[in-house]
């Protein structure tokens, strides 16, 4: 058994926090944006590769963890679910499609550069998570916004 007392978590008002939430992800990308200081752009010059790590922070980070709070509902919630689904199931697109912009862009850079793709772990990871990170949104798209699924199913993927 466990002697330690148990620790209550700090009951914090929802809409505050996703206040706070948003405007530090709004920070997080001025920093990344003001990093590279040599611009943007979508020509295939060195100034492309710079849109790499804005698009990965804005969509990976930031949209999705606005889409993960946005699935957590307040508890004193008793309104309908779909319009927060909606807005779950969209913000999760918005970061994936961002992400792979990204892709694209950091793609499109090595190969007008001569430099090899796939590399390093970092692009075999940033791979994975993006096509594991494709699955789950398929899935939970045709399993929760659909009306086709049935309850068993839904059961069966929520945990």
């Amino acid at each position: 058994r466990c002697h330690h007392p148990v620790v209550e978590m700090l009951d914090l008002p929802f809409l505050p926090f996703c206040l706070l939430l948003g405007v530090l992800g709004f920070v997080c990308v001025a920093f990344v944006s003001a990093w590279w200081r040599g611009g943007f752009a979508w020509d295939g010059s060195t100034q492309m590769f710079n849109w790499h790590p804005v698009l990965m922070v804005t969509g990976m980070v930031v949209l999705y963890g606005a889409a993960s709070l946005v699935y957590r509902l307040p508890s004193s919630w008793s309104g309908p679910k779909l319009p927060w689904k909606v807005l779950h199931s969209s913000l999760a697109l918005a970061a994936f499609i961002l992400a792979v912009l990204g892709l694209v862009a950091v793609f499109r850079f090595h190969n007008d550069h001569g430099t090899p793709n796939m590399y390093s772990l970092h692009s075999w990871l940033g791979l994975a998570t993006i096509l594991l990170f494709s699955c789950q949104w398929l899935t939970g798209f045709s399993t929760f916004l659909l009306p086709w699924a049935p309850a068993w199913l839904r059961a069966l993927y929520k945990p």
